[in-house]
C-alpha cells in the first residue's frame, strides 16, 4: 500500500470531513484496466432518503491463465463515505478464477445529513480494491438540500361584545344589563404592503347564545383588506353588524359577542378598545387591551377567505 496519505476532502462551504487513508492509482497492477458501472453518482439525499444502486465490476482476465487476483472488494471513501450504509457482498469476491465474471455489489445510500439553510454538497468515491491496491473508482457528488423555509401566519383571536343587554328576569344571560361597544384597530407597521384576511365567529348573535356548550360556533362572515404602508384601519359594531347582518341596524343591537380572527402574514399591531354603559346609572367604563399574536405554521399555504358581501347603501334623495 503507499505510504502517501490522502488529505481529507472537504463538502461545500469548507468543512472538512475525516477520512480514511487510501491507495492511489498508481499502485494498481499493470494489465487490463478494471472498469466499474455506472461510472458515476450524482445524488441527492435529503434525510431519511435511501437510494439503492446495483454496481457491476469488471475484472480484466489474467494474462498468465493463473489466478490473478486473490480479493476484490467495493469500498467507500471520502466525504460522502457516511451516506454509504451498506454493500453487499461487504468482503467482496475472491479468489478469483483466470477468466472472471462480472461483479456485482448491491450498495445502499441513505440520507444521514442533517439539512442546514444552505445547500451542502459532498464529494467522494466508490474504490474498487484489488489485493489493497486500488484499481478503479467511481465519482460520487451528493447533496444534501437546504431545509425548506417554514411558513407561518400571524394569528390574533380578539374577542368582541356589542350591542344592548336590557334587564329583564332572564335566566341566562352571558352579561350583566348593559349597552357594549367594541373598536379593534390594526396597525401595519411595515414599509410594505400586507395582506390582512378575517373571520368573525359570533358566540351570542343576536341576543341568541349559538355557540353555549356542548354546541359551537364557526366563522359567519369573512373580510379581507390590504393595508398599505404605515397605515391602519378598524372594525367596529357597525361593522360587524354589516358583516354579520347584512347592514347596520337600524335600532339598538342585540347583544352579540363572539371573537374577530385576524390573520396576517406579517405581525401587526392590533388594539381593542371597550366600551360599556351602565344601564341603571349611566356611567360608563372603558378598557384598551393590547391583543398579542400567535405564530401558526403553516404546512401548506392557506387559502384567503372569500369576504362576506355588504350591500351598498342605496343613495339618499336629495330634496327639491
Amino acid at each position: 500500500m503507499d505510504s502517501k496519505k490522502r488529505q481529507p476532502e472537504k463538502a461545500s462551504g469548507g468543512h472538512e470531513h475525516g477520512d480514511q487513508p487510501k491507495p492511489t492509482p498508481n499502485d494498481s497492477p499493470t494489465v487490463a484496466p478494471f472498469t466499474i458501472t455506472p461510472r458515476e453518482n450524482n445524488l441527492t439525499l435529503n434525510p431519511g432518503d435511501s437510494f439503492p444502486e446495483t454496481v457491476i465490476v469488471t475484472v480484466p482476465p489474467s494474462p498468465t491463465g493463473g489466478s490473478l487476483y486473490q480479493n476484490v472488494k467495493l469500498v467507500a471513501s471520502g466525504a460522502r463515505a457516511v451516506f454509504v450504509v451498506s454493500i453487499t457482498p461487504a468482503a467482496g469476491y475472491g479468489p478469483l478464477p483466470p477468466v472472471p465474471q462480472p461483479l456485482s455489489f448491491e450498495v445502499v445510500f441513505r440520507g444521514v445529513v442533517p439539512c442546514k439553510d444552505t445547500d451542502q454538497v459532498f464529494i467522494g468515491s466508490l474504490d474498487v480494491i484489488a489485493d489493497e491496491k486500488l484499481v478503479a473508482q467511481k465519482r460520487v457528488r451528493i447533496t444534501v438540500a437546504a431545509c425548506p423555509r417554514e411558513s407561518f401566519i400571524y394569528s390574533y383571536s380578539v374577542k368582541f361584545i356589542c350591542g344592548e343587554q336590557p334587564a329583564c328576569p332572564c335566566e341566562c344571560t352571558s352579561v350583566r344589563p348593559g349597552i357594549y361597544a367594541t373598536e379593534i384597530n390594526i396597525h401595519n407597521y411595515h414599509e410594505k404592503d400586507v395582506k390582512v384576511a378575517k373571520r368573525v365567529t359570533p358566540l351570542v348573535l343576536a341576543g341568541a347564545a349559538i355557540g353555549r356548550e356542548p354546541r359551537f360556533s364557526g366563522p359567519k362572515a369573512v373580510d379581507r383588506i390590504t393595508l398599505p404602508p404605515h397605515t391602519a384601519t378598524m372594525d367596529d359594531c357597525c361593522r360587524m353588524a354589516e358583516l354579520l347582518f347584512g347592514g347596520k341596524p337600524s335600532s339598538p343591537m342585540a347583544l352579540t359577542l363572539g371573537f374577530l380572527e385576524i390573520t396576517s402574514p406579517e405581525e401587526l399591531v392590533v388594539t381593542a378598545v371597550y366600551t360599556v354603559s351602565d344601564l341603571a346609572s349611566g356611567s360608563v367604563s372603558l378598557d384598551v387591551e393590547q391583543i398579542s399574536a400567535a405564530r401558526v405554521k403553516q404546512d401548506r399555504p392557506r387559502p384567503e377567505p372569500e369576504p362576506t358581501p355588504v350591500p351598498t347603501p342605496a343613495p339618499v334623495p336629495h330634496p327639491h
